[in-house]
């Protein structure tokens, strides 16, 4: 146990008094709030575990920029008709982005899966441009990657189901996010309907059914985020 000056920060999901200077709490990774009183550090220095954090992902930058600049090189230098290259090095790219925001980064599981299927659709739409666009990137990857961030939602929700409200918002993200595929439709970029159409009903089949079986937690955690 370790005297300590900092103003202790309170954690309202583990129900825990936090003394480190963190603005999250070890734990759970939700934002604390400060009681205004100084105490004790029982837990450990969170500022090490960020230190180290930081010495992994500058790491992988390195690796990953070195590897992408040895295959650029190899493919201008031995092969210089076809850019085999940016195939791979957009992989990897995405490999670091996913890595970067959705493992090292202090965020709620639920914006963790929704930037991890914004990256996963951006690496498929780059590699159907890449094999000639077929257009299978958003006429079926783009939907499909919609369900299974509705379903992993659901997932969480029934884990966490103490503080399921807490992904009501993501759920209405979601939602935006069916539409996106409508446009393309609209716009003639998508030539399947069935697929676009069917995210957008069960994305918002999942969100009326939470509001309607939630009831008042619902309403409130709705009232809570939007202000009314």
């Amino acid at each position: 146990m370790i005297e300590g000056n900092e103003k202790m920060a309170y954690c309202k999901h583990c129900k825990l008094e936090i003394s480190d200077d963190t603005k999250v709490c070890p734990f759970c990774k939700n934002m604390l709030k400060s009681n205004g009183e100084k105490g004790e550090n029982w837990y450990p220095n969170v500022r090490i575990q960020e230190k180290v954090y930081h010495f992994i992902l500058k790491l992988l930058l390195g690796l990953s920029i070195i590897v992408c600049g040895i295959m650029i090189f190899i493919n201008l230098v031995y092969d210089r008709g076809v850019l085999w290259s940016i195939l791979p090095s957009g992989i990897i790219c995405y490999a670091w982005f996913a890595i970067r925001y959705c493992i090292f980064h202090n965020i709620n599981v639920g914006a963790k899966i929704i930037i991890q299927m914004i990256l996963a659709q951006v690496l498929l739409v780059f590699i159907d441009w890449r094999l000639g666009y077929n257009g299978w990137s958003l006429n079926f990857a783009l939907p499909g990657l919609i369900l299974t961030a509705d379903g992993a939602i659901l997932i969480l929700m029934l884990v966490n189901f103490m503080n399921w409200q807490s992904y009501l918002l993501y759920q209405i993200q979601l939602l935006l996010f069916s539409l996106v595929p409508a446009f393309f439709y609209w716009r003639r970029w998508i030539v399947e309907p069935i697929p676009t159409f069917l995210s957008i009903g069960i994305s918002m089949i999942v969100l009326v059914g939470t509001i309607i079986f939630g009831t008042k937690e619902a309403k409130d955690e709705l009232m809570r985020r939007f202000h009314i």
